[in-house]
């Protein structure tokens, strides 16, 4: 998550959803919960950007990943958003990932794709975010 934010905010082009749940596990409170503003600034935004930063967080509540809470003026990851960053790969299995020919990939696709269609809804909007965001012109 080195990239410097983007002149519009915080939109799924400037952050995967991943990276910005890890932030927000990374620096919320003992319970989780992280502000806005302190969000934003450990994003690399200032004071007077913090719009973009709460409009992409009230999309991934929308999706599920995080919820808010008004007493606390924060956000905090669900359930679900924990199951998530707790599931990332391990260095061996990114290893193995990297490792597999390019053709060979195109069978991995294909298990994304069916898992996609067979998941839960988080998971499947997650990698369908991934996915787009990882597909985006350079």
């Amino acid at each position: 998550m080195s990239r410097a934010p983007h002149p519009s905010g915080a939109t799924l082009y400037d952050f995967r959803d991943l990276d910005l749940m890890l932030k927000i596990a990374h620096i919320g409170d003992n319970d989780g919960w992280v502000e806005t503003s302190a969000l934003a600034s450990a994003l690399g935004f200032r004071d007077d950007e913090l719009r973009g930063v709460g409009i992409r967080l009230g999309w991934m509540r929308r999706f599920g990943m995080i919820e808010k809470d008004s007493d606390h003026k924060g956000w905090r990851l669900t359930g679900g958003g924990e199951r998530v960053i707790d599931a990332r790969l391990r260095a061996a299995q990114k290893r193995q990932l990297e490792e597999l020919p390019a053709e060979a990939m195109i069978e991995v696709m294909a298990n994304v794709t069916h898992r996609y269609r067979h998941t839960d809804p988080l998971t499947a909007t997650l990698l369908r975010r991934e996915f787009l965001f990882g597909t985006q012109p350079r």
